[in-house]
């Protein structure tokens, strides 16, 4: 009998520069390496059981990142966290290990830290992203399965704070609709006539009914 567990880490430094892709198998080279008794399917092609609720956009960092296995053996949820983190790199760290109480598809938004960096910095006071909020319409060219598609980003936009040059946003996620926060940077150096960098972290994902997903 397997037991469904969730895995919450970091993704951070240069670990932000993985991509999805390489972060899978990253993380299948290291449970194999941990020796973790984890559900191996069957067949010609066998492959550890392993999926992540949210992917990450590359180049964001993130400290409320999951992916959940299958345990087929009894161990506890803090050896699963230590075994991982003693083959993963300090910029890839396991920060629990439980059993998932919510399902990948009751995400609805996640909250990012956005820190506006370079020499750009000293010319974005907290004024101008709220003129860019107030704008009638914030209209982006969004790519989707069946091409491209103009979407308003206006309403899909939640300032949560804004102190200097950190801004904390609450965008959609999840099966049906995703803000990539770089879409948003994009677009309010565009409203200033500037290329605008930015230092992204994602810092909590949240479910429909507004509860944190675990």
């Amino acid at each position: 009998m397997s037991k469904l567990i969730r895995v919450c880490f970091k993704k951070t430094g240069r670990a932000k520069y993985i991509s999805h892709l390489d972060l899978q198998r990253t993380m299948q080279r290291a449970l194999k390496r941990a020796n973790l008794p984890v559900w191996v399917s069957e067949g010609f092609n066998p492959h550890i059981y392993l999926t992540f609720a949210l992917p990450l956009s590359l180049g964001i960092e993130s400290i409320c990142e999951s992916f959940e296995i299958k345990i087929i053996e009894d161990i506890s949820h803090a050896e699963i966290r230590d075994k991982l983190n003693g083959v993963l790199t300090e910029d890839l760290q396991i920060i629990k290990a439980a059993e998932p109480i919510h399902k990948h598809t009751e995400i609805k938004k996640a909250e990012y830290e956005i820190r506006i960096v370079g020499d750009g910095a000293l010319d974005v006071p907290n004024k101008k992203f709220t003129e860019f909020l107030s704008q009638d319409e914030i209209v982006i060219t969004k790519k989707t399965k069946k091409g491209e598609a103009q979407v308003d980003l206006k309403p899909l936009i939640e300032l949560r704070t804004i102190e200097n040059e950190k801004i904390t946003l609450l965008l959609p996620a999840g099966t049906n609709l995703n803000v990539n926060p770089m879409q948003v940077i994009s677009s309010f150096g565009a409203f200033l006539g500037v290329e605008l960098q930015a230092q992204i972290t994602r810092t909590a994902v949240f479910c429909i009914d507004g509860k944190a997903f675990i």
